[in-house]
Order: C-alpha cells, then structure tokens, then sequence
C-alpha cells in the first residue's frame, strides 16, 4: 500500500512540474504590467529576474492627447535580443490607479482578466511586436497613463534566466479646452519662433510633445511668450498649455 501512495504522488506531482516547465508561454493573464493599479507587480513574479539578453521595449503609437471614445492604435516592440522567445503585459490607468479604457486584441495577443489590459498568447511569443488598439473612454477622466512589462524568455525549461523590462509612457491628458489654460499659438506652421498668448492667466506651464507621445520642450511661461523651436525637427507638434488643473491643446507645424 505504502508503494501505492507514492505512484500516485508522483503522477499528482507531473501536471505540476510540467506547468512550471512549459512556464506561461501562453501569457499571463494576471495584472503584471508593473502599473500602481496592479500593485506594481510585474513579470518577475513568475519570471526569476537577473538575466541579461539585451534587448529594449518600446511602446509607440502613444498619442499626445485622446479624444473621447476614439481608438488609438498602438505597437509594443521588443529589439536588439539574443533571444527568440517574447511576451507582454500591458494596461492604461489614471492618476488613481484606476483601469481606463478598452482594449482591443490584434495578432499574437489576448485580453487580461476582466479586460483590463492585454498579454501574449502562445502563438504570440514567437513574434517580438505586437499591435493592438485602445479606445479612449466616453468622457474626460484626467491623464492616463500606459504601463507595460516586456518579457525576453531564454526558451529553457523552467522560468530562470528570463529577463522583464518594464517601462511607462507621458501621461496622456484629453484635448477638451478649458477655459482657465485658454490660449491662443500662431503662426501655426513655423521655423524657428512660435508666439503663445494667455487668454484667462498671467502665468502657465507649457509642455511640447512629438507625434510619438515625446516630450521634447518644457517651460513656464507668462501671459505672451516666443518659443524657440529652431532645434526642433521638422513635424507636427502638440503644445500643451497647464494652469492648476486645468489643460488646453493646440498643434503646430514645425518646418
């Protein structure tokens, strides 16, 4: 009998040790993006970190600003790896850790639990980019900003010698005006100045964003100013003018 109880402990044992081999390479649909809303927990959860396969992640497609219920589409890519095996997680939160928006999957990935965000499939950790979309939701609810945690997996067995990069993008605010940051930017198509007049405030913050979500110039400014944007490249910009809590948007060309 006591032979009997230990085959049968190791025939429990297999479906076991083989999920720890083959390891989530079907993707996590857990809250791994390393985002505060999921407790800042990331891939290392399951993944042991400490490998180095030299790759970089990178999330793109970010816009400047959203508009109320308008898709956006967005690509992360994962370069420069030793390695051929790959996944993600990936969300968007507001300032409270709150879920925003919702997703929808492309090639290679799957929805979160509850939506909330979305992973690899198995097919999908083959491939080292994946494309999907967001929709911004119904109304303005402040910034939102995306959190992801990109997996580079070694191919072994087991879970060790992974490597997880984590990473975040600009907080993303809402193109609604509000009157308190109204502004008024001309020339719009430029070359090396750009002037900026406050309409309701004597003094603001200013920020300049590239198309790919980048911050490329910050300042305070007064209620008339002149931007130097001559070390700019040539493309369209969005300006975002901050008073309080208050934002408005406006675009410029940059020749």
């Amino acid at each position: 009998m006591k032979n009997n109880y230990s085959f049968y402990s190791i025939l429990t044992a297999i479906p076991v040790a083989l999920l720890v081999l083959v390891g989530f390479t079907g993707g996590q649909t857990g809250n791994f993006s390393g985002s505060p809303g999921d407790n800042n927990q990331n891939c290392t959860a399951c993944h042991a970190p400490g490998a180095n396969h030299g790759g970089s992640a990178a999330l793109s497609g970010v816009p400047a600003t959203y508009n109320a219920n308008q898709a956006y589409n967005l690509n992360l890519a994962i370069t420069g790896s030793s390695v051929s095996k790959f996944g993600f997680n990936i969300t968007a939160e507001d300032d409270s850790g709150n879920k925003i928006g919702t997703w929808t999957t492309g090639t290679g990935s799957q929805l979160r639990s509850g939506g909330s965000g979305l992973t690899h499939t198995a097919a999908g950790s083959s491939q080292n980019n994946w494309s999907f979309n967001w929709t911004a939701p119904a109304s303005d609810v402040g910034a939102v900003t995306f959190y992801y945690a990109a997996l580079q997996a070694n191919g072994a067995s087991g879970n060790s010698g992974d490597q997880v990069i984590t990473g975040s993008s600009n907080a993303v605010l809402t193109t609604i005006d509000s009157k308190l940051s109204d502004f008024t930017l001309y020339p719009t198509q430029v070359m090396d100045k750009v002037s900026i007049a406050l309409e309701n405030a004597s003094a603001a913050q200013i920020q300049v964003y590239n198309m790919q979500g980048n911050l490329v110039l910050e300042s305070k400014i007064q209620d008339q100013n002149e931007l130097d944007v001559t070390h700019l490249s040539s493309g369209i910009y969005i300006t975002r003018v901050m008073v309080e809590d208050a934002v408005s948007v406006a675009k410029f060309v940059k020749y």
